[in-house]
């Protein structure tokens, strides 16, 4: 990838490395760092806090609450989706040379829930039936279907073609997405552990506030390197400039 990423423009994107992915996702992150913790905010705050309230009450009221927090966990889980959508169309769009706002993005969230939380199942079972199998072939395949929500969200691939894209761009570039991939979730899981490492001794709804601080931040992130990791697969197997980025962006809209 060049230096015109983020500004739009017909200059090629090319393939990075771990280290300058990892960095990128940093310099993109304190670029667009008002719409990424607006965008994620929105949700994970209250989320969060009523989360932790849920588990307290079960704690605190035994196996009559488990089905409320079982419900509570399926909402959770559809919510996380259309985040997930949310950040991955902004961040896609943000280094196209676009700014969508928060509304914007929440938007596409919204309308693509269906799809992203099809893929999104799809890649969990699959890999899950690979973990059942042995712990590595599960580890495998996870990785070579982890950018399928962002082929789903920047070339409206969907289910089962979102995750046959992801299986090809991995294809041959396993070791570099799986490092990749590690690396910034030690990191994220690293910041996670420090923050909430830091009020272990209060109370449920202090740990609640620093989980859903600690989780606004690092999440994000996690999605920044998951998007340039989708583009720097993608460079290494077709042309690909800001233009074309552009165009699928427009196209998987429709």
């Amino acid at each position: 990838m060049s230096e015109s990423i983020g500004q739009g423009g017909t200059a090629a994107l090319h393939p990075r490395g771990i280290g300058d992915i990892l960095v990128t996702a940093i310099r993109l992150y304190r670029q667009y760092w008002e719409t990424l913790l607006a965008i994620a905010g929105v949700v994970v705050v209250p989320l969060t806090l009523l989360q932790h309230a849920g588990g307290h009450w079960v704690r605190a009221h035994g196996w009559a609450a488990v089905s409320a927090s079982l419900m509570a966990a399926l909402f959770a889980l559809l919510i996380y989706q259309v985040l997930t959508g949310a950040i991955t169309r902004a961040v896609a769009a943000e280094i196209a040379g676009q700014h969508p706002g928060v509304e914007q993005s929440y938007h596409f969230g919204l309308i693509r829930l269906g799809p992203v939380l099809l893929v999104s199942v799809l890649v969990g079972l699959a890999t899950v039936g690979g973990l059942i199998l042995l712990v590595i072939p599960g580890i495998y395949v996870g990785v070579r279907l982890a950018v399928s929500i962002e082929a789903l969200v920047v070339e409206g691939r969907r289910g089962t073609q979102a995750m046959a894209r992801s299986w090809s761009l991995v294809g041959g570039h396993w070791w570099h997405s799986f490092a990749t991939l590690l690396v910034a979730g030690l990191l994220t899981g690293l910041v996670n552990s420090l923050v909430i490492s830091l009020v272990s001794s209060m109370g449920w709804f202090a740990q609640a506030i620093a989980a859903a601080l600690a989780t606004m931040v690092t999440l994000p992130y996690g999605v920044l390197v998951g998007v340039l990791l989708y583009l720097d697969l993608r460079a290494r197997r077709e042309p690909l400039s800001p233009d074309i980025l552009t165009a699928d962006l427009q196209a998987s809209a429709v």
